[in-house]
């Protein structure tokens, strides 16, 4: 495999988890450099937290480039090899958001999935695909903020893919707030890091990121479905206020 066009894609995973159709979803990637398929696929299951696996994958990669997956995040046949494309053709990139895409016939994750189609490339959003030499390691002191923190600090120019990826969370409501709840622990300390985040901007977060670029079109347009994200805005806040 040749280093220069190497994708390494890090994977890591919670003990007694199946993540084969994740893997296979990789392994049937359209990307190939020449006639090979160029992807190292780095699978930790170390039973730490995500952030200390993931570090362990940045440390044994081989690739030029790099791919942060979740273990329940699925990639589309063509997304690899666009954002190698991006990334060639734009030297000054140093990082790719992807579009996510959350499956699910049930109320609360149609939602969701509305709502996270507003934050494509947003401040809101992390980059997933980077150049291993701007990669940095993830900080073992967050939980939750530490994608956040870990995006920050890949300066530079950043792109939006066209592809995106699929996120099989399948969470309830009440687990999703449990979630929540566990990550505004570390908040206090992304807020002291990056105080000047816009995330951190009431305003910004909970309204303007909605309207922005004319997205309020689609916003007003679906009055039951804005109504649903600002009552999950509102939950969110309460958690938030309740762990400062």
């Amino acid at each position: 495999m040749s280093v220069k066009n190497l994708v390494s894609v890090i994977l890591p995973k919670r003990k007694g988890e199946d993540v084969s159709k994740f893997i296979s979803a990789i392994e049937n990637s359209t990307y190939m450099n020449g006639f090979e398929f160029d992807v190292e696929i780095i699978v930790v299951n170390l039973g730490q937290e995500r952030s200390s696996q993931r570090n362990t994958g940045l440390e044994t990669m081989k690739g030029n480039y790099v791919l942060v997956l979740d273990s329940d995040q699925m990639v589309t046949p063509d997304l690899i090899g666009e954002c190698v494309f991006l990334m060639d053709k734009n030297p000054d990139c140093t990082g790719i958001y992807i579009p996510e895409i959350i499956p699910g016939n049930d109320w609360f994750s149609r939602l969701r999935n509305w709502e996270r189609q507003f934050y494509n490339g947003t401040a809101v959003d992390v980059v997933r695909f980077v150049r291993a030499k701007d990669c940095p390691k993830f900080d073992l002191t967050m939980s939750g903020p530490e994608d956040a923190d870990w995006g920050n600090r890949i300066q530079g120019k950043k792109l939006i893919s066209k592809n995106y990826f699929y996120h099989y969370d399948n969470v309830s409501l009440k687990k999703y707030l449990q979630k929540k709840a566990y990550y505004s622990k570390s908040m206090k300390k992304y807020q002291e890091k990056w105080p000047q985040d816009k995330c951190l901007n009431f305003w910004y977060r909970c309204f303007w990121v909605f309207f922005e670029r004319g997205k309020w079109k689609r916003f007003l347009g679906n009055p039951v479905m804005a109504l649903g994200v600002m009552g999950i805005i509102f939950l969110r806040g309460v958690i938030y206020l309740c762990k400062r």
